[in-house]
């Protein structure tokens, strides 16, 4: 009776949150047990690699936008500078020296490829990353506070989606002129708006449970309230659409560099790679558009992949 009124005395411990280890192994156990999933990680886990690893950059990060001629390629992955120049080697189909071939200007592709992924996973992931934060936090407003604030945030924000997303680029691009940070500027400015539409339906959802007007009762500001009882219940179909956005991002990188509004030459941007081997493809050098092509499809394809299987499981189990 004494342990009985001991134990029934003693304050009940809160519950301790999960690690980030713990919350790490979980999202890793929804990609194992999804094979849809995890053949979109095997295609974007090669692209991440071979990004990392392709040269001595690893140890130097701010060359990883632009490139560094100074930088060592990796034996075992690029084999060669994008930037170095074969003398008598131009417009070479693929042989044992140049596994892909090379260019007009007798460049390896293999190595201008394997580097233009370092150039994508930069660029695509941060602009997806900032167009979230911002249109998250419009959304978030929107939603909760509704009236005049969601009535003027959301007639701007349809205006930006009113036009076509590649004219947004044109005139963003055309006006600030091509370089990395503009590029990444157009797609956060085009992509902001849908990210606060979606936030501003699931917010609009989420304000009404129990636990909100429990947290308004308490007294909790309205910034408490969204970014830590609203946005935590509403990151399941925030965190897939941003998996997504970042295979949106990374085509419209790449036809942002075939239309020449993309990084400057001689960056090794495959939507550029495209550009400069289509002239060549009737001429019996299909080689540079092929491979540029493929290295961004298979790049979309796998997130989409991973995307979706990461949703299929979330489902199944909500």
């Amino acid at each position: 009776m004494a342990v009985a009124e001991r134990s029934a005395g003693s304050p009940t411990r809160p519950a301790a949150r999960p690690s980030w280890l713990s919350r790490t192994l979980g999202g890793l156990a929804i990609i194992r047990r999804s094979r849809t999933a995890m053949v979109g990680a095997v295609l974007v886990g090669w692209w991440i690699i071979a990004a990392l690893f392709a040269d001595s950059c690893i140890i130097s990060p701010q060359c990883w936008v632009q490139g560094s001629q100074k930088a060592e390629a990796t034996p075992w992955i690029a084999r060669y500078s994008p930037f170095e120049q074969f003398r008598g080697q131009t417009n070479k189909p693929p042989s044992w020296e140049h596994w892909l071939g090379t260019d007009r200007q007798g460049r390896d592709l293999w190595a201008r490829v394997i580097h233009g992924s370092r150039t994508i996973l930069t660029l695509a992931p941060i602009s997806v990353l900032l167009a979230l934060a911002i249109g998250g936090v419009l959304g978030l407003m929107a939603g909760y506070f509704g009236g005049l604030v969601d009535e003027i945030t959301m007639r701007f924000l349809d205006t930006l989606l009113a036009f076509p997303q590649i004219l947004l680029y044109l005139v963003i691009i055309a006006a600030l002129g091509p370089s990395a940070l503009n590029v990444v500027l157009a797609i956060v400015i085009a992509g902001a708006p849908g990210i606060a539409r979606l936030v501003r339906s699931l917010t609009l959802d989420v304000k009404t449970r129990d636990y909100i007007a429990a947290a308004k009762t308490r007294g909790e500001s309205p910034w408490y309230i969204m970014f830590v009882e609203i946005l935590p219940n509403a990151k399941g179909p925030i965190i897939i659409d941003a998996m997504l956005r970042v295979g949106y991002a990374v085509f419209s990188i790449g036809t942002l560099g075939f239309l020449g509004l993309g990084l400057p030459p001689p960056s090794p941007d495959w939507g550029s790679i495209v550009n400069a081997g289509r002239k060549f493809i009737l001429a019996g050098h299909p080689w540079d558009a092929l491979w540029g092509s493929l290295a961004t499809a298979s790049l979309v394809v796998g997130l989409n992949l991973l995307a979706d299987g990461v949703s299929e499981e979330m489902n199944r189990y909500r």
